[in-house]
């Protein structure tokens, strides 16, 4: 068997500094407009390479969503992201490896909305089933947090309502109190990571987050 010595690469060459200011735009469809025209291309591009160099044989059937940022009806556009799922539709049902940009930070992440119906079996999973054993585990090897963003008014959008290195038992207990998104990743600041994000070297950091955390897709709670 042949291996590769060398990894090519990444076709990811960066965000731009700049373009993070349309988040600050006031009115809603312009601002979605310009989010989607300044940062949705790249990020596909991002997003298919990791799909592509995290499941090569196809046999975990990642699919690749970037979201419109019209629904709900008047929803107001403070982030945007690309989404690998298991699942071809309403990706938003279960658990999904996560790229979010938001005005001042970008994340990696294994994500949960947690208003989707399984969540409730996720939650359970993890008390009961040693899943949030394993959570703790990936954390731990890996330097994930635990993060759970409550909403907030525009144009911040949401905020941390709690932050763990290894307390995925606080962390679900946040998120059934008054948190809307569940998630183990990684998170780096515009103000101290900007080299990092708008250039190829975000690409390898995003891989090493989504290969720690792609075995939870597979042993996480499915709409099924």
């Amino acid at each position: 068997m042949t291996h590769r010595l060398v990894e090519p690469p990444w076709r990811f060459s960066g965000f731009r500094a700049a373009d993070f200011s349309v988040f600050a735009i006031r009115d809603r469809e312009t601002r979605r407009r310009e989010i989607i025209e300044r940062f949705h291309p790249e990020l596909r591009v991002l997003a298919v390479e990791l799909s592509e160099r995290l499941d090569p044989d196809g046999g975990r059937g990642l699919h690749v969503h970037l979201p419109r940022l019209d629904w709900p009806k008047g929803y107001q556009p403070f982030c945007t992201w690309a989404a690998l799922s298991r699942l071809a539709h309403g990706y938003q049902a279960g658990p999904q490896l996560n790229l979010g940009i938001h005005a001042d930070h970008v994340t990696a992440r294994f994500a949960w909305d947690t208003a989707a119906d399984a969540f409730g079996r996720f939650e359970f999973q993890c008390r009961i089933g040693g899943l949030g054993a394993a959570l703790e585990t990936i954390a731990s090897e890996a330097g994930l947090v635990f993060r759970v963003y409550g909403s907030a008014p525009w144009p911040e959008g949401s905020r941390v309502v709690y932050r763990s290195d290894a307390d995925w038992a606080g962390a679900l207990e946040a998120a059934r109190r008054h948190g809307n998104w569940f998630e183990l990743g990684e998170r780096w600041e515009l103000s101290e990571e900007r080299a990092r994000i708008t250039s190829p070297a975000l690409a390898p950091e995003a891989y090493r987050v989504f290969s720690a955390v792609l075995p939870l897709i597979d042993r996480a709670a499915s709409p099924s």
